[in-house]
Protein backbone atom coordinates (compact mmCIF):
# COMPACT_ATOMS: atom_id res chain seq x y z
CA UNK A 1 0.00 0.00 0.00
CA UNK A 2 0.96 3.69 -1.15
CA UNK A 3 -0.16 6.52 -0.44
CA UNK A 4 1.22 9.91 -0.85
CA UNK A 5 0.37 12.97 1.91
CA UNK A 6 1.03 16.95 0.98
CA UNK A 7 3.26 18.50 3.51
CA UNK A 8 4.64 21.83 4.32
CA UNK A 9 7.15 22.37 7.10
CA UNK A 10 9.63 19.91 8.15
CA UNK A 11 10.26 20.27 11.77
CA UNK A 12 6.11 20.12 12.70
CA UNK A 13 5.77 17.07 10.53
CA UNK A 14 8.47 14.74 11.42
CA UNK A 15 7.74 16.10 15.10
CA UNK A 16 4.01 14.44 14.40
CA UNK A 17 5.16 11.38 12.66
CA UNK A 18 7.50 10.70 15.88
CA UNK A 19 4.31 10.12 18.39
CA UNK A 20 3.46 7.48 15.71
CA UNK A 21 6.87 5.69 14.23
CA UNK A 22 10.20 4.29 15.12
CA UNK A 23 12.95 6.86 13.96
CA UNK A 24 13.51 3.68 12.50
CA UNK A 25 10.68 3.38 10.65
CA UNK A 26 11.75 6.73 8.64
CA UNK A 27 13.70 7.50 5.82
CA UNK A 28 14.40 10.39 4.76
CA UNK A 29 15.08 10.75 0.70
CA UNK A 30 16.14 13.91 -1.46
CA UNK A 31 13.95 14.72 -4.45
CA UNK A 32 16.41 14.73 -7.74
CA UNK A 33 13.93 17.65 -9.44
CA UNK A 34 16.02 20.57 -10.27
CA UNK A 35 13.09 22.95 -9.92
CA UNK A 36 12.54 25.08 -7.38
CA UNK A 37 10.82 23.89 -4.73
CA UNK A 38 7.96 25.57 -2.74
CA UNK A 39 7.70 23.59 0.27
CA UNK A 40 10.14 21.80 2.15
CA UNK A 41 8.63 18.29 1.81
CA UNK A 42 7.68 17.44 -1.20
CA UNK A 43 5.59 13.63 -0.23
CA UNK A 44 5.18 11.56 2.51
CA UNK A 45 4.84 7.57 1.05
CA UNK A 46 3.68 5.05 3.38
CA UNK A 47 5.33 1.30 2.81
CA UNK A 48 4.09 -2.09 4.02
CA UNK A 49 7.12 -4.69 4.38
CA UNK A 50 6.98 -7.89 5.96
CA UNK A 51 9.52 -8.44 8.92
CA UNK A 52 9.51 -11.48 10.65
CA UNK A 53 6.12 -12.93 9.43
CA UNK A 54 4.61 -9.35 10.08
CA UNK A 55 3.94 -6.86 8.51
CA UNK A 56 5.13 -3.47 9.57
CA UNK A 57 4.60 0.13 8.09
CA UNK A 58 7.49 2.31 7.09
CA UNK A 59 8.02 6.03 5.97
CA UNK A 60 9.59 7.58 3.10
CA UNK A 61 9.76 11.27 3.39
CA UNK A 62 11.03 12.70 0.16
CA UNK A 63 12.68 16.17 0.99
CA UNK A 64 13.58 19.51 -1.13
CA UNK A 65 16.21 20.10 0.72
CA UNK A 66 19.86 19.50 1.92
CA UNK A 67 20.78 16.23 -0.18
CA UNK A 68 23.98 14.98 -2.07
CA UNK A 69 21.33 15.45 -5.54
CA UNK A 70 18.79 17.81 -6.14
CA UNK A 71 18.40 21.76 -6.46
CA UNK A 72 19.79 22.39 -2.89
CA UNK A 73 22.81 19.93 -3.95
CA UNK A 74 26.72 21.58 -4.13
CA UNK A 75 27.58 19.13 -6.90
CA UNK A 76 28.52 20.97 -10.67
CA UNK A 77 24.95 21.82 -12.75
CA UNK A 78 26.09 18.83 -15.46
CA UNK A 79 26.10 16.14 -13.09
CA UNK A 80 23.17 17.01 -11.38
CA UNK A 81 20.83 17.06 -14.63
CA UNK A 82 22.00 13.99 -15.23
CA UNK A 83 21.28 12.79 -11.93
CA UNK A 84 17.90 13.89 -12.86
CA UNK A 85 17.10 12.34 -15.55
CA UNK A 86 18.03 9.40 -15.21
CA UNK A 87 15.41 7.66 -13.13
CA UNK A 88 16.18 4.76 -11.53
CA UNK A 89 13.16 3.94 -9.26
CA UNK A 90 14.46 4.53 -6.00
CA UNK A 91 16.25 1.90 -5.93
CA UNK A 92 19.88 2.57 -7.71
CA UNK A 93 21.80 5.15 -7.22
CA UNK A 94 19.61 7.52 -5.36
CA UNK A 95 19.20 4.59 -2.81
CA UNK A 96 23.11 4.85 -1.97
CA UNK A 97 23.13 8.70 -1.95
CA UNK A 98 19.32 8.86 0.33
CA UNK A 99 21.23 6.38 2.96
CA UNK A 100 23.80 9.61 3.34
CA UNK A 101 21.00 12.00 2.87
CA UNK A 102 18.79 10.38 5.67
CA UNK A 103 21.98 10.39 8.02
CA UNK A 104 22.45 14.23 7.66
CA UNK A 105 18.74 15.27 7.87
CA UNK A 106 18.36 13.31 10.96
CA UNK A 107 21.23 14.96 12.92
CA UNK A 108 20.02 18.34 10.79
CA UNK A 109 16.12 17.59 13.12
CA UNK A 110 17.85 16.85 16.23
CA UNK A 111 20.06 20.37 16.16
CA UNK A 112 16.60 22.09 15.10
CA UNK A 113 15.05 20.26 18.52
CA UNK A 114 17.33 21.52 21.07
CA UNK A 115 15.17 24.02 22.15
CA UNK A 116 16.73 24.63 25.20
CA UNK A 117 20.07 25.02 23.56
CA UNK A 118 21.25 28.82 24.51
CA UNK A 119 21.54 30.29 20.72
CA UNK A 120 23.58 33.59 20.63
CA UNK A 121 25.26 35.72 17.70
CA UNK A 122 28.02 38.77 18.46
CA UNK A 123 27.39 41.50 16.40
CA UNK A 124 30.24 41.31 14.54
CA UNK A 125 29.68 37.46 13.86
CA UNK A 126 32.74 36.19 15.48
CA UNK A 127 31.45 33.76 17.60
CA UNK A 128 31.64 29.79 16.87
CA UNK A 129 27.55 30.11 15.91
CA UNK A 130 27.64 32.38 13.37
CA UNK A 131 30.61 30.92 11.42
CA UNK A 132 28.74 27.62 11.38
CA UNK A 133 26.09 29.07 10.28
CA UNK A 134 27.87 31.48 7.68
CA UNK A 135 29.52 28.22 6.62
CA UNK A 136 26.19 26.63 5.71
CA UNK A 137 25.40 30.16 3.43
CA UNK A 138 28.60 29.83 1.81
CA UNK A 139 29.53 33.52 3.04
CA UNK A 140 33.02 34.26 4.06
CA UNK A 141 32.37 38.49 3.97
CA UNK A 142 30.75 39.73 6.66
CA UNK A 143 29.85 42.62 5.56
CA UNK A 144 27.92 40.63 2.93
CA UNK A 145 26.58 38.66 5.72
CA UNK A 146 25.03 40.94 7.87
CA UNK A 147 22.89 42.20 4.86
CA UNK A 148 21.56 38.92 3.73
CA UNK A 149 21.43 36.62 6.93
CA UNK A 150 17.35 37.64 6.73
CA UNK A 151 17.27 36.07 3.48
CA UNK A 152 19.30 32.82 4.72
CA UNK A 153 16.05 30.59 3.31
CA UNK A 154 16.61 32.05 0.00
CA UNK A 155 19.99 31.98 -0.70
CA UNK A 156 20.53 28.76 1.11
CA UNK A 157 19.72 27.02 -2.27
CA UNK A 158 22.48 27.83 -5.04
CA UNK A 159 20.18 27.99 -8.10
CA UNK A 160 18.17 31.39 -7.11
CA UNK A 161 15.17 31.93 -9.33
CA UNK A 162 15.64 35.31 -11.33
CA UNK A 163 12.94 36.59 -9.36
CA UNK A 164 14.06 35.92 -6.06
CA UNK A 165 16.96 37.45 -6.62
CA UNK A 166 15.45 40.65 -8.08
CA UNK A 167 13.70 40.80 -4.85
CA UNK A 168 16.65 40.46 -2.50
CA UNK A 169 18.22 43.57 -4.35
CA UNK A 170 14.96 45.83 -4.24
CA UNK A 171 15.07 45.12 -0.86
CA UNK A 172 18.81 45.91 0.04
CA UNK A 173 18.87 49.14 -2.17
CA UNK A 174 15.84 49.97 -1.40
CA UNK A 175 14.75 49.99 -5.97
CA UNK A 176 11.36 48.39 -5.07
CA UNK A 177 9.65 47.57 -8.56
CA UNK A 178 12.57 49.42 -10.19
CA UNK A 179 15.11 46.73 -10.49
CA UNK A 180 15.09 44.09 -13.41
CA UNK A 181 17.51 41.67 -14.65
CA UNK A 182 17.28 41.31 -18.35
CA UNK A 183 18.40 37.48 -19.63
CA UNK A 184 19.93 36.18 -22.94
CA UNK A 185 22.33 39.11 -23.69
CA UNK A 186 24.53 38.80 -26.02
CA UNK A 187 27.93 38.04 -24.84
CA UNK A 188 30.90 37.59 -27.16
CA UNK A 189 33.92 35.42 -25.65
CA UNK A 190 37.18 35.44 -26.70
CA UNK A 191 39.04 32.43 -27.71
CA UNK A 192 42.44 31.26 -26.56
CA UNK A 193 44.86 31.62 -29.24
CA UNK A 194 45.79 27.77 -28.64
CA UNK A 195 42.55 26.89 -30.05
CA UNK A 196 41.83 29.50 -32.85
CA UNK A 197 42.34 27.77 -36.40
CA UNK A 198 44.97 29.09 -38.40
CA UNK A 199 46.06 27.74 -41.87
CA UNK A 200 49.15 25.29 -41.89
CA UNK A 201 48.74 24.12 -37.98
CA UNK A 202 46.85 21.47 -37.58
CA UNK A 203 45.27 22.02 -34.20
CA UNK A 204 41.40 21.96 -35.07
CA UNK A 205 38.91 19.49 -36.78
CA UNK A 206 36.14 20.53 -39.11
CA UNK A 207 33.01 19.53 -37.44
CA UNK A 208 34.46 19.03 -33.76
CA UNK A 209 36.22 22.09 -32.76
CA UNK A 210 36.67 23.95 -36.00
CA UNK A 211 35.81 27.90 -34.41
CA UNK A 212 35.95 30.54 -36.90
CA UNK A 213 37.17 33.94 -35.59
CA UNK A 214 38.85 35.06 -32.66
CA UNK A 215 35.64 35.09 -30.30
CA UNK A 216 32.05 32.88 -29.69
CA UNK A 217 28.98 34.32 -29.27
CA UNK A 218 26.80 33.13 -26.30
CA UNK A 219 23.18 34.33 -25.24
CA UNK A 220 23.54 32.36 -22.03
CA UNK A 221 26.86 33.75 -20.20
CA UNK A 222 25.56 37.00 -19.87
CA UNK A 223 22.70 39.26 -18.10
CA UNK A 224 21.86 43.16 -17.14
CA UNK A 225 20.67 44.70 -14.14
CA UNK A 226 17.88 47.55 -14.84
CA UNK A 227 17.77 50.39 -12.50
CA UNK A 228 14.38 52.47 -13.60
CA UNK A 229 12.96 55.77 -12.82
CA UNK A 230 16.17 57.18 -11.11
CA UNK A 231 17.02 60.85 -9.57
CA UNK A 232 20.30 62.06 -11.24
CA UNK A 233 21.79 62.59 -7.78
CA UNK A 234 20.24 58.81 -6.85
CA UNK A 235 22.17 57.52 -9.92
CA UNK A 236 25.55 58.87 -8.78
CA UNK A 237 25.59 56.42 -6.20
CA UNK A 238 25.91 53.75 -8.70
CA UNK A 239 28.47 55.28 -10.96
CA UNK A 240 31.70 53.39 -10.54
CA UNK A 241 33.20 55.72 -7.69
CA UNK A 242 29.72 55.68 -6.08
CA UNK A 243 28.97 54.62 -2.55
CA UNK A 244 26.66 51.53 -4.11
CA UNK A 245 28.36 50.75 -6.36
CA UNK A 246 30.75 47.83 -4.98
CA UNK A 247 28.08 46.96 -2.86
CA UNK A 248 26.36 46.20 -5.98
CA UNK A 249 28.28 44.80 -7.66
CA UNK A 250 29.56 41.83 -5.10
CA UNK A 251 26.10 41.60 -4.37
CA UNK A 252 24.95 40.36 -7.45
CA UNK A 253 28.51 38.29 -8.14
CA UNK A 254 26.86 36.56 -4.79
CA UNK A 255 23.83 35.75 -5.62
CA UNK A 256 24.58 34.37 -9.08
CA UNK A 257 27.27 32.40 -7.85
CA UNK A 258 29.44 34.36 -10.44
CA UNK A 259 28.73 32.44 -12.97
CA UNK A 260 27.73 35.58 -15.68
CA UNK A 261 28.97 38.63 -17.47
CA UNK A 262 27.05 41.85 -16.19
CA UNK A 263 26.39 45.22 -17.53
CA UNK A 264 24.89 47.45 -15.38
CA UNK A 265 21.63 49.79 -16.77
CA UNK A 266 20.69 52.97 -15.26
CA UNK A 267 17.73 54.43 -16.59
CA UNK A 268 18.19 58.07 -15.53
CA UNK A 269 15.32 60.96 -15.63
CA UNK A 270 16.66 63.77 -17.48
CA UNK A 271 17.57 66.83 -15.62
CA UNK A 272 18.83 70.32 -16.79
CA UNK A 273 22.18 69.96 -15.15
CA UNK A 274 22.45 66.87 -16.91
CA UNK A 275 23.11 69.31 -19.92
CA UNK A 276 27.20 69.79 -20.49
CA UNK A 277 28.46 73.15 -20.81
CA UNK A 278 32.03 74.48 -21.35
CA UNK A 279 33.30 76.38 -18.70
CA UNK A 280 30.47 75.35 -15.97
CA UNK A 281 30.83 72.43 -13.15
CA UNK A 282 27.19 71.15 -13.09
CA UNK A 283 28.24 67.67 -14.79
CA UNK A 284 31.29 65.69 -15.40
CA UNK A 285 32.03 64.49 -18.68
CA UNK A 286 30.93 61.13 -19.18
CA UNK A 287 29.09 60.70 -15.81
CA UNK A 288 25.86 60.95 -17.15
CA UNK A 289 26.24 64.02 -19.11
CA UNK A 290 24.66 64.93 -22.64
CA UNK A 291 25.44 67.25 -25.11
CA UNK A 292 22.78 69.64 -26.00
CA UNK A 293 18.88 69.62 -24.70
CA UNK A 294 17.65 65.78 -24.69
CA UNK A 295 14.74 65.03 -27.01
CA UNK A 296 13.64 62.32 -24.47
CA UNK A 297 12.86 62.33 -20.66
CA UNK A 298 14.66 59.82 -19.64
CA UNK A 299 18.62 58.88 -20.68
CA UNK A 300 20.01 55.14 -20.02
CA UNK A 301 23.82 54.80 -19.13
CA UNK A 302 25.21 51.33 -19.55
CA UNK A 303 27.91 50.31 -16.83
CA UNK A 304 30.11 47.13 -16.95
CA UNK A 305 29.89 45.25 -13.82
CA UNK A 306 31.82 41.79 -14.30
CA UNK A 307 32.87 40.82 -18.02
Amino acid sequence: MSSNLQYKYFYKTVKNLLKNYQRDDILFRTNSSLGHPNKEIESITTIDRKQQGAEKLTLEVMINFLGIQGSSSQLPSYILEKLALNDDGGDGWSLLFDFFNNYITWIFYDVVSMGSYAKSFNYNLDDNISNILLSFLGIKNKDTAKTYLPFAPLIVNLRRPKKQIERILQITFNLKDRLTIIENLPHHIPVISSQQNYLGIKNCQLGKNFIIGKSVCSYQTKIGILIDNLEYDEALNFFPTGSKFKMLKNSIAFLTNNEFAIDLYLKIKYKSKMALKLGKTGVRLGWGSTLGQSKSSSYIMQIPLNE
